[in-house]
């Protein structure tokens, strides 16, 4: 029996591209075409298969790959003579994953998922069982998410996903078998360094028929899905450990005489570094927790994500006045600079973002911003100090980021007293590191939004 993947043609990958930006979406794990339970989320945000609630920014891109080996995958079929099945195998599934995720709106995001067979080897190839005759891709995932309510600590979301199988005569999906639609129900909390996640969610298969009559393999009904993960960060070598629990059993149980059960079960284990402001490298190993469809005896995986933007909505942040608590994300709200002047007054300027390492590199306009400034310090009485407050992510060390933080504050001080011809003596830089950061920074779109400087005013 052969599980042919053709490989992509041209025609193929615009289709793809189109049926990402304008075919049903979302994500989800333990998805695969029942050969590969391993499915890294499309947005590389907090963990690795499991998804947290939270959804990339508005034109923020995640770039990814992993690659996998998995060791005795492929399943083995009862012999039609002797009626038992063969022995421990030792086979091994290379695989590849390239995604991409992009935020869309706030509290929305879209993925694509392209799975490959790398490399196959098959020791006991006497005993009746399933292979890929070919290399190349299985599937094509595309994905959404939205995020329902949420802070930077927790949150809740709904995901969705649509797997179209490339697989020609895969048996798990049947003779003309169609989609496989997969809704999620995503929780998380974050308490300090620690960070949890569960996923729950159900798999609606449109099977076709066995590929012949008398298949040793049943076409896959519907399913239950569930996983979960925990998290801890280590902030001074800007890594975080991540342990994942990802299952999927049947709705109704089918008749399956294979010795692979139609549920699966798996554990991972591993790390994700930050090993620059926008890439992230991770690390792990994963094994079956029960013996199901494509759970491995041993896992090895590695990969890379790698964000970019805003490439769109660049103006999203607003300026956010001090109710904005820490640790949670600065949300919309009156301008602050329209209210009426108070004696002191606090204002986290969110769409004033350095770009990473730079006390220069300013992301968006600041003349406008600060014009804007200027105008409400005039208003009322007059002012008579400013303080701003210089702040950065957490990457590198406190010294450097003390010091980085102190020239940025100093970097809009003088603008202030350059281009607005403010009195020196009355404005004062200050630098605070990463100190009270008001988004994660175990992620790129946090980190961007702990880049920036904060306002104090004192009036007369």
């Amino acid at each position: 029996m052969d599980l042919k993947a053709p490989f992509t043609r041209h025609g193929s990958a615009l289709l793809t591209l189109i049926a990402a930006i304008f075919g049903p979406v979302a994500s989800a794990n333990v998805v695969g075409n029942d050969t590969q339970n391993f499915n890294p989320t499309t947005n590389g945000l907090d963990f690795v298969t499991v998804q947290s609630s939270e959804t990339l920014d508005p034109g923020i891109f995640n770039f990814g790959l992993f690659v996998n080996q998995a060791r005795n995958t492929l399943p083995r079929l009862r012999d039609r003579t002797t009626n038992e099945f063969p022995a421990g195998s030792g086979d091994q599934l290379l695989g590849m994953d390239l995604n991409v995720g992009v935020g869309i709106l706030p509290n929305l995001d879209i993925g694509l998922s392209l799975p490959q067979i790398l490399d196959q080897k098959v020791d006991d190839t006497d005993s009746p069982r399933g292979q890929f005759s070919q290399r190349g891709n299985t599937e094509v995932r595309i994905n959404a998410k939205y995020r329902l309510l949420g802070t930077d600590a927790a949150g809740f979301a709904m995901a969705g996903s649509v797997n179209f199988n490339r697989l020609k005569d895969n048996p798990y999906a049947g003779q003309k078998g169609g989609p496989t639609y997969n809704v999620e129900a995503l929780a998380d909390t974050t308490w300090k360094a620690f960070a949890l996640a569960l996923n729950v969610g159900y798999r609606l298969r449109d099977k076709g028929e066995e590929i012949f009559s008398g298949s040793p393999i049943d076409p896959l009904g519907n399913q239950w899905i569930a996983s979960t993960a925990a998290s801890y960060r280590f902030d001074e070598y800007d890594t975080k450990a991540i342990a994942e629990i990802f299952t999927s059993w049947p709705v109704i149980k089918a008749s399956d005489n294979t010795n692979r059960a139609s549920s699966s079960a798996e554990f991972l284990l591993g790390a994700k570094h930050d090993v620059s402001h926008n890439l992230a490298l991770h690390v792990g190993l994963g094994r079956e927790l029960s013996q199901g469809i494509s759970s491995p005896d041993l896992r090895i995986y590695a990969g890379l994500n790698w964000n970019m933007g805003p490439q769109f909505n660049r103006h999203n942040d607003p300026t956010t006045p001090e109710e904005a608590e820490p640790k949670k994300r600065p949300k919309p709200a009156t301008d602050p600079f329209s209210l009426p002047p108070k004696a002191e007054e606090k204002i986290i300027i969110n769409d004033l973002l350095f770009a990473f390492d730079s006390d220069k590199e300013i992301v968006n306009d600041p003349h406008s911003i600060l014009s804007r400034l200027v105008v409400h310090l005039k208003k009322g009485p007059g002012w008579k100090k400013l303080i701003i407050d210089g702040y950065t992510d957490s990457l590198g060390n406190n010294q450097y980021n003390l010091t980085l933080s102190y020239r940025r504050a100093s970097n809009i001080r003088k603008r202030l007293i350059e281009e607005f011809k403010l009195e020196p003596n009355r404005i004062m830089a200050v630098g605070h590191g990463a100190e009270n950061p008001i988004a994660k920074n175990n992620n790129y779109q946090g980190r961007r939004l702990n880049r920036r400087v904060e306002l104090r005013i004192y009036r007369k």
